[in-house]
């Protein structure tokens, strides 16, 4: 029998599921006269009522990764970021260990989790068995509801495992062996679960509410993102090795749909946007609720420079790259290897586009009333000890000013949003599969205008090849969604972490700054050493699960 359990804490009802992993075993033929124990509820009392029922979906959102009270960020998997912390996951990447016995899994307990997310989908699956058994004690309106909710979380968990792990075993119930059930399932293939998970968003879709929603609840336009995301990232590179254009056609039109809604919108403030002021804001399609203090996020503390004013404040686990840094244009939309470009090597934070003084503290920016120094020498000096920048920079994009950095660390003062789908991704995946569609047409360079034209930038030059135009797309979508936990799955579907210009295996640089009677010199420095193979853009099975289900196939190269 499977058990719910209340536990009262602090006034509140925080529910806890029991027995969710598949177990191997037998009921005995009078487990019908097992009593719960005092202080358990069966599924029956569960589903008694809207309210109760409410409470299992309430434990469904909570499943959502915990992005902001973490530091082992996927952009640290990635070329964006580099700390000299010790943070498994980003060593296990970086060094080339990933493997069956240690698979990196991302932030807060791990995104791709084999075990935790297929704990996940079978509470989508319970749910959809027990208030099918007990539909009587629902009403319509309240089941249709959380039915398209569930349903979007379903896929959601499933896209999750999709693009780390390729095809996946596909589960529909709640799997147990006490009827004689079979429990080991083997692999779908990639299509097959790509297919399973557009259905699951279309079911979602079609129930799902079309206006922007301020409470947390996943609406028609996320579950159409969702869709447009997975379909993006079979059709590239990493899963499409034929090139099939019509695979990239399809994630051009789902993504259109969600444009051609005319409900989302680029928030006018690229910086401001992340901030609680501004939580649910017109470009926002999905995000994950912080409520302070119980519920609050430490970002600010774990992720601002370190030493301010003197004192020691954050953690400073955002650390950017010199080659994101490098990645950002000049005022004048040109790239820095640009001869027009004006770009000074030596005055190299000059005359930049908005977005880097929106996203990056470099040496001699501002933060909270105190002038951030990397130089040698400096109240930051680059690997000066502890945990003081590699890179010779922080991230700021993201962080509230306005928050202390210790006092977020004691209090978790923040409740901004952590942003998962937002429209300006949109528009920049649907530039990139039309691009790779029908090549560079006017509402390439039309997707493309929109997010230019709100970063500051002029337009995308005329004329360009559909290569030129996907080096374009790719550049902007690494400064546009820096720091978003997007940059992982973008290096690997796109096929970039490899070979002569792989960004996991050249070399990680940062800046050395030394000036000399009042003059700075600016020296690129070597600040960890990449290894990286090319089966690892896929994540290997854990062994353990290897080990329990024999049908399970591990992927190539482990």
């Amino acid at each position: 029998m499977k058990l719910i359990k209340f536990i009262h804490n602090n006034n509140k009802v925080v529910i806890v599921l029991g027995l969710l992993l598949i177990t191997v075993g037998s009921c005995k033929k009078d487990d019908f006269l097992t009593v719960p124990p005092k202080g358990q509820v069966t599924d029956e009392i569960t589903f008694s009522s809207e309210t109760n029922a409410d409470l299992f979906v309430n434990d469904i959102y909570n499943q959502l990764t915990d992005e902001k009270n973490d530091y082992n960020h996927t952009d640290s998997y990635a070329d964006n970021s580099w700390t000299k912390q010790t943070h498994t996951g980003a060593n296990t990447v970086r060094n080339g260990s990933i493997s069956p016995s240690n698979v990196p899994t991302g932030p807060n307990g791990g995104i791709w989790n084999w075990e935790n997310t297929y704990g996940y989908i079978r509470k989508c699956n319970l749910f959809f068995q027990q208030t099918t058994k007990y539909k009587a004690n629902f009403s319509a309106t309240w089941l249709k509801a959380r039915t398209a909710e569930v349903t979007f979380f379903r896929a959601y968990f499933y896209s999750v495992l999709f693009t780390a792990y390729g095809g996946v075993p596909l589960i529909t119930t709640p799997l147990n062996n006490t009827d004689g059930t079979d429990i080991f399932k083997a692999r779908a293939t990639l299509d097959e679960t790509l297919v399973f998970i557009e259905k699951d968003c279309d079911a979602a879709a079609a129930d799902l509410p079309a206006a922007i929603d301020k409470t947390g609840r996943p609406t028609k336009g996320a579950a159409l993102t969702l869709k447009g995301w997975v379909e993006l990232f079979a059709a590239s590179p990493l899963c499409n090795t034929a090139n099939d254009p019509a695979k990239w056609a399809k994630a051009a039109a789902t993504n259109k749909q969600v444009m051609d809604s005319k409900i989302y919108s680029l928030f006018s403030d690229y910086a401001t946007q992340f901030l609680a002021a501004n939580n649910f804001n017109s470009e926002t399609i999905f995000a994950k609720m912080y409520a302070p203090p119980s519920k609050g996020s430490k970002a600010e503390g774990q992720e601002g420079p370190v030493v301010v004013k003197g004192t020691v404040q954050c953690w400073g686990n955002y650390q950017p790259t010199q080659s994101l840094v490098d990645d950002y244009l000049m005022a004048n939309g040109l790239s820095i290897t640009d001869p027009a470009s004006g770009y000074n090597a030596q005055n190299p934070y000059v005359g930049r586009e908005p977005r880097f003084y929106q996203s990056i503290i470099y040496d001699g920016a501002a933060w909270q009333g105190d002038i951030i120094t990397t130089r040698v020498g400096g109240n930051n000096q680059r690997a000066g000890g502890g945990d003081i920048t590699t890179s010779g920079y922080y991230g700021r994009k993201l962080l509230d000013e306005n928050i202390i950095g210790q006092t977020s660390l004691a209090t978790s003062p923040s409740s901004s949003n952590w942003v998962i789908f937002r429209y300006g991704e949109v528009l920049l995946s649907y530039a990139e599969a039309q691009n790779e569609a029908v090549g560079p047409d006017a509402s390439v360079y039309g997707a493309m205008q929109l997010i230019r034209t709100r970063a500051g930038l002029p337009n995308v030059a005329a004329g360009l090849t559909q290569a030129q135009m996907r080096a374009s797309i790719r550049r902007e979508r690494r400064i546009e969604l820096s720091f978003e936990e997007k940059r992982w799955y973008d290096i690997r579907r796109w096929l970039i972490t490899t070979g002569p210009t792989g960004v996991l295996t050249n070399p990680e640089f940062g800046i050395n700054i030394v000036y000399t009677a009042g003059v700075p010199k600016y020296t690129p420095v070597n600040i960890y050493t990449n290894i990286f193979k090319d089966y690892q853009n896929w994540m290997p099975i854990p062994q353990n699960t290897i080990a329990k289900n024999p049908k399970l196939v591990q992927n190539p190269g482990y």
